[in-house]
């Protein structure tokens, strides 16, 4: 019975690993086509601009990166594909959280910027 409950966990894990590879990559390389377009694009705005662009570039990457990583172990078991599977996903997830941080800071201090003027609109009754 123990057999039975192995093969099937590694067949859930093999699905899994498969899943990874594929998707991983489609996503990896549309994220970086994406990135890409978007920094050379920002470019021509503002040198500012190209900093999206270059991190969504840099997150496709670590999605192909992880991606190709499933790919190996789930075709040879490989350790050390395993290890570099857990980093580029773990690099991807801090990359990921400093975005969030960033855009809810960004987020709160224009609602601050926001809520200033609104208030001194209505101290000042109105512009002058």
């Amino acid at each position: 019975m123990e057999m039975q409950a192995q093969s099937f966990e590694e067949a859930v894990a093999q699905k899994g690993l498969q899943r990874i590879a594929l998707w991983g990559k489609v996503t990896g390389i549309a994220m970086m086509i994406t990135g890409g377009i978007t920094g050379v694009l920002g470019l021509f705005n503002f040198i500012v601009g190209a900093i999206p662009g270059a991190i969504t570039l840099f997150m496709g990457y670590l999605i192909y990166k992880t991606a190709t990583a499933a790919a190996q172990i789930r075709d040879g078991g490989d350790t050390r594909a395993l290890s570099d599977l857990f980093h580029n996903y773990g690099l991807y997830l801090l990359v990921t959280f400093i975005m969030f941080a960033v855009g809810v800071g960004i987020t709160i201090l224009m609602l601050v910027l926001f809520g200033v003027a609104i208030f001194s609109g209505f101290m000042f009754d109105g512009y002058y």
